[in-house]
């Protein structure tokens, strides 16, 4: 399964050839719109580093091919020393996009200030990683937490490569993509020019990234001519655009889940009955449907991946009789007003919060409203704003009970990253207060485990483990992700 990253390189590297013909911030640049956009180019605040490498600008040592492989990228091998201590051989002659030469040195630096500053760079080595040149090819890295899988850890977006330079008016982050920055107007566009050291630049056109509001803004834009590529459109605004003769549409695979956070310090979600009746009443089924596309599962990986778990699967979807009997347990009965109450006459209220990035949440969002809404549950339904920074404040708040979510969980190619990151209790992305000792010793052990076949079975264990604790319910494999382009595909 190709990952959203190649396929977004691959795309941009295609139109590349093609000449443009809308209305561009620059006359013969290429304009892909998008509904989300790097927020700056500080590779190392929160999770810009995943949006500058989808955008072509950063790089990683390692990378997933378009057949889910892992393969090198500016690295070009790695040689495990010890549990805890591997070496990085880089690529020779290698260049950051201002001509720099890459040097173990400024990689180093690059891998010690990630895992410093940013708790994602933190999830599978630990927080005190040791990074150093022992000569100018070769990093040597030392974590606080074993790994088999350097490699795939390295793949993760978290560990872009870049070098600040500081000899001008203010620090600039410095990358190796096959993009390189021009211009940056935060929360509006980006100006992209072809790394002139990255092979094959002569043979890229320049490109705009515009950022819009949401996905119907964006399609609004196509239509009229104003941007060149759409990513991401809300799946009822494609059938008058298929109608257009100038429009074509690409589908392709990718790795993205649908999911939701369940926030365990609330009091209301603290019961683990009540998050289980909620992830029994969910409709996969009529989510699948509300998207048109998709494939519903309870499963945190994708099918047609070794980490794929049968077992959870769709299985009974809607259970509704289950659900209510799960929250009568729970002390939560339906009232004369047809609320679910407690002893104390308190109602059974959820906050569900959704961010419209990702325009299936925006559509999922209101069947799950009329699910809750169904067993009596109280629903007051949050869609945030264009800001990213509004989402954060709430994630960073705790202000939710229940967080819609999208994620590629298999990143590198792996599942450590994922599971780690949003399951461990000091995970970098554990944003619901989940704290598991029965799950933190399994991801341990996960962690050291090198045969194939034992680590798949290791991941169906955690995947268990963790969905019996109910912190989180998966929803939807979101099947495909949909382009419209006014230009033909090579």
């Amino acid at each position: 399964m190709m990952t959203w990253r190649a396929h977004a390189i691959v795309l941009l590297l295609c139109l590349s050839i093609l000449t443009g013909s809308s209305q561009a911030a620059k006359d013969d640049a290429i304009v892909v719109g998008k509904t989300f956009m790097a927020g700056s180019t500080n590779a190392t605040l929160d999770s810009t580093a995943w949006s500058l490498v989808s955008h072509g600008i950063a790089e990683k040592l390692f990378t997933v091919d378009e057949m889910g492989e892992i393969v090198p990228q500016v690295a070009s091998s790695v040689q495990k020393v010890s549990d805890q201590v591997w070496d990085v051989m880089l690529k020779d002659g290698y260049k950051f996009s201002d001509g720099t030469p890459v040097t173990a040195d400024l990689v180093a630096k690059a891998l010690t200030e990630m895992n410093t500053l940013n708790p994602s760079a933190q999830s599978s080595l630990g927080s005190d990683l040791k990074a150093e040149a022992i000569d100018d090819l070769t990093v040597r890295i030392e974590s606080t937490q074993p790994t088999h899988i350097m490699d795939s850890v390295l793949a993760e977006w978290a560990f872009p490569i870049y070098y600040v330079d500081d000899t001008g008016f203010e620090p600039t982050f410095v990358f190796t993509g096959p993009y390189a920055v021009e211009n940056f107007v935060e929360d509006d566009h980006i100006d992209l020019v072809p790394n002139v050291h990255y092979p094959g630049a002569d043979e890229r056109q320049e490109i705009t990234l515009k950022k819009f509001q949401d996905g119907d803004a964006l399609a609004a834009a196509l239509e009229l001519g104003q941007v060149d590529v759409a990513f991401h459109l809300p799946v009822d605004t494609l059938a008058d655009l298929r109608k257009k003769d100038d429009v074509g549409i690409k589908s392709f695979e990718v790795g993205y889940h649908y999911m939701v956070f369940y926030n365990l310090c609330k009091n209301n979600m603290a019961d683990v009955r009540v998050r289980e009746a909620i992830d029994k009443a969910i409709s996969r089924n009529a989510l699948s449907q509300a998207l048109q596309g998709g494939k519903g599962t309870r499963s945190l990986f994708p099918q047609g991946t070794p980490y794929f778990s049968e077992s959870l699967g769709l299985g009974a979807d809607e259970d509704k009789t289950g659900a209510e009997e799960l929250l009568d347990e729970a002390g939560w009965k339906v009232s004369p007003s047809g609320k679910r109450t407690n002893a104390q006459g308190e109602e059974l209220k959820v906050k569900l919060v959704a961010y419209p990035h990702r325009p299936g949440l925006v559509i999922m969002q209101p069947v799950i409203q009329d699910t809750l809404e169904g067993l009596g549950i109280t629903v007051e339904k949050v869609l945030t704003g264009d800001d990213w920074s509004e989402t954060q404040e709430i994630i960073d708040e705790g202000d939710f009970d229940m967080l819609m979510w999208a994620q590629h969980t298999l990143p590198a190619g792996d599942p450590g990253w994922f599971l780690n990151a949003f399951f461990r209790g000091d995970g970098g992305k554990n944003m619901g207060c989940f704290n598991s000792t029965t799950v933190q010793e399994i991801l341990d052990e996960l962690s050291t485990v090198e045969d194939h076949g034992a680590r798949v079975n290791a991941t169906a264990n955690a995947q268990a483990a963790i969905l019996q604790e109910v912190p989180v319910s998966n929803l939807v494999s979101s099947g495909t992700t949909l382009l419209l382009s006014k230009f033909r595909w090579c």
